[in-house]
């Protein structure tokens, strides 16, 4: 370094600068200059980091959302409460009280539901309790089950077959009050009651709470 004063009293490298750089910022010749000896940015100049954060957010916040495709969305469903028409939806529709399982025959395994009232029984595909396809069957009403509300009991009474039925080994040739586990003998077909509505549990008993 070639450290020299000038006539003002500023000292500096005459190997870096012509003239004193502090006096009138004098050209400087075709040398290396030192990393630190360029000019200082002056604090006004400076980017204040909030302002710039600020802006970055507005920024993002101004962005439109994506549209789905084909500028609709998708779910425009209203959400419902669990509890809103409940009831009107229980009443509108006819509730099963009880399930015919079968335990022997062709449908073994299979359940048919019941509902309150009279359930026909019967091949054709008419009848509440469809045993299709079991020629030892009558096609129509062969057997009546029914669930009389208000006692809340299931019933078992003759249809309009000429063919009998039983129930736990006995023929019914008058109404017979059924219990849980009666099996039914149809042909060649039994049908195990098996009841939703007893005396734990009623329809009824829903509608009024």
């Amino acid at each position: 370094m070639n450290l020299t004063r000038c006539s003002n009293g500023h000292y500096y490298d005459a190997d870096t600068y012509a003239s004193c750089p502090h006096c009138g910022g004098a050209a400087v010749e075709n040398k290396t200059v030192s990393y630190d000896s360029g000019p200082t940015q002056s604090l006004a100049d400076t980017v204040d980091l909030d302002s710039f954060r600020n802006a970055e957010a507005d920024s993002a916040r101004n962005i439109p959302a994506a549209e789905p495709a084909g500028g609709f969305d998708l779910d425009d469903a209203k959400t419902i409460s669990i509890y809103q028409n409940s009831k009107v939806d229980t009443v509108q529709m006819s509730p099963i009280v009880g399930w015919l399982v079968c335990t022997k025959g062709k449908f073994y395994g299979q359940d048919f539901r019941l509902k309150s009232g009279r359930n026909f029984i019967g091949r054709g595909s008419d009848m509440d309790v469809c045993l299709a396809g079991e020629s030892t069957v009558s096609r129509d009403r062969h057997a009546t089950i029914i669930h009389e509300p208000r006692q809340n009991v299931f019933i078992a009474q003759p249809g309009e077959s000429r063919e009998l039925f039983y129930v736990n080994g006995n023929v019914v040739l008058t109404p017979v009050q059924l219990k849980k586990n009666d099996v039914l003998q149809i042909g060649n077909v039994q049908l195990m009651l098996i009841p939703c509505c007893d005396d734990a549990f009623n329809w009824n008993e829903e509608k009024e709470d």
